[in-house]
Formats: C-alpha cells, sequence, structure tokens
C-alpha cells in the first residue's frame, strides 16, 4: 500500500503537475467543476435500528472541510496512475453475476491503471454468458474510522451502475457486516447513497435490510469528475458530492471497522444501450484520512 510517507511524495509530485491545490502539507482536492443539488434528497427506504437520518447542518460542511482543507496528509492516496501500484494495493475481481438484473461479468482486464488515472473498461464479453463485461476493484488494505474521497467521471451512459463503495468485516459479536455505498450513481445525474446490513458468514437469522437516500444533481456527471465522499465515524456517517454533505445517518456505534474500498460497474439498470461497451468509468483518485481526534 501506499503509506502516510510515501502519500506525501505522491502528494507533492501531483501539486508539482498542477493536480492539487499548492498547498505545505496534506492533500487538497483537484481542480474541477462542482455540481449542486437539483432538489431535495428522497428517503428510498425508511430508518433502521443501525441507522436513523438527520438534517445536515452546517457544522457538517465544516468537518468535512476540514479533510478537504489541505492542512493534514492522508494515509493513502493514490492517482492510480502505476500498473505496479494497482497490482500491488488492489484485488482485481473476476465473477460472473448470475443473479438479479445484471447484464455483465466483471474481469480483471477491464480495471486499467493509465496515465489518466483508473479506467473501469466495458468490454465485449468472450468468457461468460452476459454479453458484456466490466470492472471491479477492492483494496487489499482494510481501513478504520475515516475520511474518504474519491474523484469520479461515470459513464455516459444509461443502465450503469457507477460504484464507489466499502464492505465492513464480519462482526462476530452482532453477526452482521455492513456495505457503505458512498455512491451508486446513474447517467446522468442521479446518486444513490446508502448503508446496508448483511448477516455474517453462517448467520441464518439477520435479514439483509437497507436505507438510503437518492441525491438529484443540477449537471450531467459524466460530463466531468467530481467528488464523492463520507466522513465516518463511530456515530455517525456524513455524504458528500464536491465538498457539500448531502446526507447524514446517526449509527450509534453500529457499523464498525474494518473496511475494504472498492470500485465497481456493471450493466443492471433500465436504458442499456445496444454498445455500451467503450463507456466506462475514470476514477482521478483517492484519499484517505485518518479520523481527527
Amino acid at each position: 500500500m501506499l503509506n502516510h510517507s510515501n502519500a506525501v511524495l505522491v502528494l507533492a509530485a501531483l501539486t508539482a503537475v498542477g493536480f492539487f491545490t499548492s498547498q505545505p502539507s496534506g492533500s487538497q482536492v483537484p481542480h474541477h467543476s462542482t455540481t449542486q443539488l437539483a432538489g431535495a434528497v428522497t428517503w428510498g427506504s425508511p430508518d433502521q435500528p443501525y441507522g436513523k437520518r438527520r438534517t445536515v447542518t452546517a457544522a457538517d460542511r465544516k468537518a468535512i472541510q476540514a479533510y478537504r482543507s489541505g492542512s493534514t496528509a492522508p494515509i493513502f492516496l493514490t492517482n492510480f496512475t502505476d500498473p505496479t501500484e494497482l497490482q500491488s494495493d488492489w484485488n482485481l475481481v473476476s465473477d460472473d453475476n448470475q443473479w438479479g438484473d445484471f447484464q455483465s461479468c466483471r474481469r480483471p482486464a477491464n480495471v486499467v491503471a493509465t496515465p489518466a488515472g483508473l479506467e473501469l473498461k466495458t468490454l465485449i464479453a468472450t468468457d461468460c454468458h452476459h454479453k458484456w463485461s466490466t470492472g471491479y476493484a477492492i483494496s487489499k488494505e482494510k481501513y478504520s474510522y475515516g475520511f474518504f474521497e474519491a474523484t469520479m467521471k461515470i459513464a455516459d451512459i444509461k443502465g450503469m451502475n457507477n460504484a464507489f463503495w466499502m464492505t465492513t468485516d464480519d462482526n462476530p459479536a452482532t453477526g452482521d457486516h455492513f456495505e457503505i455505498d458512498v455512491t451508486e450513481a446513474q447517467f446522468p445525474s442521479y446518486s444513490h447513497i446508502g448503508l446496508q446490513q448483511y448477516p455474517a458468514k453462517g448467520n441464518k437469522t439477520l435479514k439483509h435490510t437497507g436505507m438510503g437516500w437518492g441525491a438529484n444533481f443540477a449537471d450531467n456527471l459524466s460530463a466531468g469528475f467530481h467528488d464523492y465522499g463520507v466522513l465516518w465515524t463511530p456515530k455517525e456517517m456524513i455524504f458528500e458530492v464536491d465538498g457539500e454533505p448531502v446526507a447524514a445517518v446517526v449509527t450509534n456505534g453500529s457499523v464498525h471497522p474494518a473496511t475494504d474500498i472498492a470500485f465497481s460497474t456493471a450493466l443492471i439498470y433500465a436504458g442499456i444501450p445496444a454498445h455500451p461497451e467503450g463507456h466506462g468509468v475514470s476514477v482521478q483518485s483517492l484519499r484517505i484520512f485518518a479520523l481527527k481526534p
């Protein structure tokens, strides 16, 4: 993995080429346009015992900006340009998605480090029962509470799930684990944000449940790069887009570390074009910060 010392070196290199705003230390976000909500965030499902929604506040915005300001160095930082680093830090997943409405399998060859960042490619499938293949990468390192933010440009087609998400380890004490959906974006301007509880392996009593939000934005999210992030503390989660908090949930200690980080694409929704191949997701950078005291 890219440790704290190496993260500072990468930050310096990115700053030198103008990728980040100049700052003595830490990690400011890349230069790009920002978007705004097109309306009120909707509730796609009811509150759960492990997650109760609350209104976002000015204090949430201040907390998010404390990490985005560049005053603190991340514990992990990557711009996904090094193929060797990609192989070292990430598991590239192969699965056939033979359930639900999936219309694509996922293959390691579809996840590529390029000079412009990480590409999750959509290709014509050659070795699965689906017509197309997409990409899926999971971090090898696990992380605790903190601030997690990625700069992404979603695919410019309907039907695609463009996801930045996390899955916690099974918790023996509670018999569960959680999926934290920082974004499951859909072209052109929608983002689903969510928290889902799953039974731990072998637990036959707990049923899968979830709660979350639907956020519509004023801009076409595939037209440029945008930041998607979550501040995860022992008591709550605050979700943000381009630095602005859009949703908050009180968890009261229900969601425990450790967690991996994942980026994935899947053809699953209505409206898949006749030729989705060639339309994928770009991830410009990922920044992970330890929780501030």
